[in-house]
C-alpha cells in the first residue's frame, strides 16, 4: 500500500477500541456482540502487516528487517513501561512482593518468549507484539531466499490450526494462548494478507457491491456465531477470519472510502498508541473510579466508556509528543 488506505486507516481505529472492548466489555449481550467483533481487531492488524510483506525479494526483505527493528524497539519499550507501571501499581496495594516473585520465577521467562504471556505485570496484549516479531523473522527468510510458496502451504495450514485452536478455547475454555500465538495467532493472518497482495490485479476486477456484501454477510455470521454454540461448540472462528479477510479485501479495492474522515486520521496516527497504552488507561481508571460510591452495576457501564475516550485522548497526546520529539530532533 504505497498510498494512504483511508479505509483501512478507519477500520484500524475500529479494531483498537474493540480491543478495548475485549478488555473491559459492556455488560449484557451487546457486551458479548462488541467483544466479539473487537476479538477480529488484532487480526485485521495481523493482516496488514503480512499485506506489507509483498513485493520482490531483495526490497521486501530489506522493508521487513525496518518493520522488524521498529516492532522490536516499540514492544521492549513498552515492555519497560509496563514493568514500571505494574510495580508502582503493585506496591499501591501491598503486592510488592507478588510483583518480585513474578520476575525471579524462570518460568514467567519461558513463558513470555514462548506463548508471550506477560500477564504477571498487566501485559497480556503484548503476545501480539512478540507473535508479530517471530512472523516477520519467518517471512523475512521465507522472502529472501525466494521461497514464498512456503507462505501458500503455510496458508491452509495454519488457518486450519487457528480454527481448531478458536475451537477447542471457546468451547472448553482453555487457555487463550492456545489460540493466540504466533502460530495460530498471527502467522495465518499474515499468510493471507501476502495472498491477497499476490493477487491484487484479480481483487481489482471484483465489484464493490459484491464485496460489501459478502463483507456485511460475514460480520453478521461471525457475530451470530459468537453468540450462539452449536452443541456447546464454539464456531465464531472461521467467520471471524472471513469477514476480516473480505473487510481487508474490500478495503483494497475501496481505499479511498473514508467513511468518518476524522476516525480514518485517528486510526493512521494513534490505533497503535491505543492498542499499547489502553489496559493502563483501564487500570488507572477503575482505581479512580472504585475511590467512589458508586454501584457495580454502573461501573460496568461507564468504566468501558470512559476507558475508549481516556484511551483515545491518551493516544492523542501521545502521538503529538512523538510528532514534535521527532521533528525536534531532525530539526
Amino acid at each position: 500500500m504505497n498510498k494512504r488506505n483511508h479505509f483501512l486507516d478507519f477500520w484500524k481505529f475500529i479494531a483498537a477500541i474493540g480491543v478495548i472492548l475485549v478488555h473491559i466489555p459492556f455488560p449484557g449481550p451487546i457486551g458479548k456482540i462488541l467483544e466479539a467483533a473487537g476479538n477480529g481487531g488484532v487480526c485485521l492488524f495481523a493482516v496488514i502487516s503480512g499485506y506489507a510483506c509483498f513485493g520482490e525479494s531483495k526490497e521486501a526483505s530489506e522493508k521487513i528487517i525496518k518493520r522488524l527493528k521498529r516492532v522490536t524497539a516499540i514492544t521492549a519499550v513498552t515492555l519497560i513501561i509496563y514493568v514500571i507501571f505494574s510495580f508502582f501499581l503493585m506496591s499501591s496495594i501491598g503486592q510488592s512482593e507478588l510483583w518480585i516473585r513474578g520476575f525471579s520465577d524462570p518460568r514467567s521467562y519461558l513463558r513470555m518468549i514462548v506463548l508471550g504471556d506477560f500477564e504477571f505485570f498487566y501485559a497480556a496484549f503484548l503476545w501480539y507484539m512478540v507473535a508479530l516479531i517471530y512472523c516477520y523473522i519467518i517471512f523475512y527468510f521465507l522472502i529472501r531466499y525466494n521461497k514464498t510458496k512456503i507462505i501458500y502451504i503455510l496458508l491452509p495450514v495454519t488457518i486450519l490450526l487457528r480454527i481448531a485452536a478458536g475451537i477447542y478455547t471457546g468451547t472448553t475454555g482453555a487457555s487463550w494462548h492456545i489460540r493466540n500465538n504466533f502460530l495460530a495467532g498471527v502467522l495465518p493472518m499474515m499468510c493471507i494478507g501476502y495472498a491477497v497482495a499476490g493477487h491484487k490485479a484479480k481483487i481489482e476486477k471484483l465489484s464493490k457491491e459484491f464485496l460489501t456484501t459478502i463483507t456485511l454477510l460475514s460480520a453478521v455470521l461471525m457475530l451470530t456465531s459468537f453468540s450462539f454454540t452449536i452443541n456447546g461448540l464454539d464456531l465464531s472462528q472461521p467467520f471471524t477470519i472471513l469477514f476480516i479477510t473480505f473487510l481487508f479485501i474490500t478495503g483494497i479495492r475501496m481505499p479511498e472510502s473514508y467513511i468518518i474522515k476524522p476516525i480514518a486520521y485517528l486510526g493512521q496516527k494513534d490505533s497503535l498508541y491505543i492498542y499499547l497504552f489502553h489496559v493502563i488507561v483501564i487500570l488507572v481508571l477503575r482505581s479512580i473510579i472504585n475511590s467512589f460510591p458508586i454501584s457495580a452495576d454502573t461501573i460496568r457501564i461507564i468504566l468501558p466508556i470512559l476507558s475508549i475516550i481516556g484511551s483515545v485522548l491518551f493516544a492523542r497526546l501521545l502521538s503529538v509528543t512523538v510528532s514534535r520529539v521527532k521533528k525536534t530532533v531532525r530539526d
